[in-house]
């Protein structure tokens, strides 16, 4: 039982990454870069953290605020005392409730779209992760804004300064980042326990060639090394500090995002070649399970029940505790220098729909949620004492061990990253040392030359289409080193790849981030 709910918790994390080249794939973020700056007026009640924003009227009937709350398929048998708990805090500080509604990942745009177009209740919605925020502007579900921030979003525009322009489409605010610490490098999450005592050199840095002689030694000792399963995904961008867009690079991809603007066909490109190269080696000499084509089994499972050596994943400060077994220790390294892309900024974000009946008081919401400790960890961790305890000795650091939650079946979210990351909880093996460690990532981190910038990709859903064919056919049989020439394998993807028009779509993204760049 732990190992299953351990391979959900250990898909949040997979999904992170994989997810990070397509957070706004499909429209151009041309705003200014000026921080709004919110209006005076009387402080909001309640909220000492507040003091600029607009009163809130605490004498009318509380509003109920309908908010989504994404998971996979966690029980969460907590969430109405969560939400209780919420309330007691809410009713006082913004005259308002929540009602915290569960959706299914693989729903939110289908769902939240529907329920738009349908009139069905909705408050705040999140976008980013299967639904960008370009799309759900499109598909006219976000209320732009910048005026509820100036007037109610004081500690939104505080925390999230640095990301204001990943916030933005055409000039207009659409979202608040749930990672105002935008920094993110591709990682390999790896089995500590075996690598200790195989004496495996795991250190930050490492590189694909570093990974085969890993693999080598994992080989004499039966395990694999990792597993790809049959997919479509770009697994280049763990090992490389590169600028993707769309989900596989259907858009193209800056290969030098901190010196260079060009966008290039990655799979036309020495850097692909080496890696494809790379990775068929690891299945010729059997680093890889033979029946990764047809295993539906997860990577994230196979990892759980120590299949597998490792598999690529995000790598930030926090991430480590997302892999967290209880079978073994778990260790995580860096395979590409850190970076601040817009993807990442736009992974998990909240905003509120078109249609909400008090935009006022889902700002308030959302506001809070930045601005109050207390309401960040509730929504994000449950309720201390039930679903989570203090790890003795620490400031900030819990722990899910020894509590009923234990197995992520009371109160837990795969997908709930909102809040100041600066003072809200820590989960264990992090330390107190993790904010020092943030900041310094993210100043450590370079800064895409593209950042705030996103592809409008809405005139080429025709090339879109096939170029997402082309990759679903092809690119998984490269990604698991099963082809019998490297080569040849590329030449066809590349050559179908113009065919269904990568070539006039990377020419668009060219243009429009040169102007994109020109304007800014």
């Amino acid at each position: 039982m732990k190992k299953k709910l351990v391979s959900i918790l250990t898909a949040g994390a997979v999904a992170t990454m994989t997810l990070a080249g397509c957070g706004g794939a499909s429209d151009t973020a041309t705003g200014e870069e000026e921080t709004a700056s919110a209006e005076t007026s009387e402080g909001t009640a309640g909220s000492e953290d507040s003091t600029s924003d607009a009163a809130i009227d605490m004498s009318e009937e509380p509003y109920e605020i309908a908010v989504q709350f994404i998971g996979l398929n966690e029980s969460n048998n907590d969430l109405e005392a969560v939400e209780a708990a919420i309330n007691e805090i809410t009713l006082d500080k913004i005259n308002a409730t929540v009602d915290l509604q569960p959706l299914f990942i693989g729903d939110m745009g289908t769902t939240t779209s529907m329920g738009i177009a349908g009139g069905e209740k909705m408050d705040i919605v999140t976008v980013g992760l299967v639904y960008a925020m370009s799309s759900a502007v499109k598909d006219g579900v976000l209320l732009e804004l910048d005026d509820l921030i100036a007037e109610r979003g004081s500690a939104i525009s505080e925390v999230c300064s640095t990301v204001e322009a990943a916030q933005r489409i055409n000039g207009k605010t659409y979202a608040v980042s749930g990672y105002p610490y935008p920094a993110v490098a591709g990682g390999f999450v790896y089995n500590k326990t075996v690598a200790d005592k195989l004496g495996l050199d795991m250190h930050d840095g490492m590189t694909i060639d570093d990974l085969t002689a890993v693999g080598e030694t994992l080989k004499e000792h039966g395990m694999y090394l990792t597993s790809f399963s049959n997919s479509a995904q770009l697994n280049f961008k763990f090992m490389n500090s590169v600028d993707v867009y769309g989900a596989s690079g259907d858009y193209g991809v800056v290969m030098d995002p901190s010196n260079d603007t060009t966008v290039e066909n990655v799979f036309a490109t020495d850097e692909f070649k080496h890696y494809c190269e790379t990775v068929k080696t690891w299945f010729d000499n059997g680093y890889l399970p033979e029946d990764q084509m047809t295993d539906t089994t997860s990577v994230q499972q196979h990892f759980a029940n120590q299949k597998v050596f490792g598999t690529s994943t995000a790598y930030t400060p926090d991430q480590i505790a997302v892999w967290t077994n209880p079978d073994f220790e778990t260790g995580i390294v860096s395979m590409s220098n850190p970076i601040i892309q817009t993807s990442f900024a736009q992974e998990m974000m909240l905003g509120i729909a078109a249609t909400s009946e008090r935009p006022d008081k889902c700002m308030d919401l959302i506001n809070l949620i930045y601005s109050d400790a207390d309401v960040a960890n509730l929504f994000n961790y449950g309720i201390e004492g039930t679903d989570y305890v203090a790890v003795d000795g620490t400031d900030n650091v819990i722990t899910y061990d020894g509590t009923a939650n234990a197995d992520h079946s009371g109160y837990y979210t795969s997908f709930m990253h909102f809040g100041n990351p600066t003072t809200r909880h820590i989960v264990a093996p992090l330390t107190d040392e993790y904010v020092n460690d943030l900041e310094a990532f993210n100043d450590s981190a370079v800064v895409s030359k593209a950042f705030g910038y996103a592809f409008d990709a809405e005139a080429y859903s025709t090339q879109a289409a096939g170029i997402s064919a082309v990759l679903a056919e092809q690119l998984p049989l490269l990604n698991a080193g099963q082809v019998e020439d490297v080569d040849a394998a590329i030449e066809k993807l590349v050559g179908d790849l113009q065919t269904a028009g990568i070539d006039e779509v990377i020419a668009a993204n060219q243009e429009q981030l040169d102007a994109y760049l020109a304007g800014n």
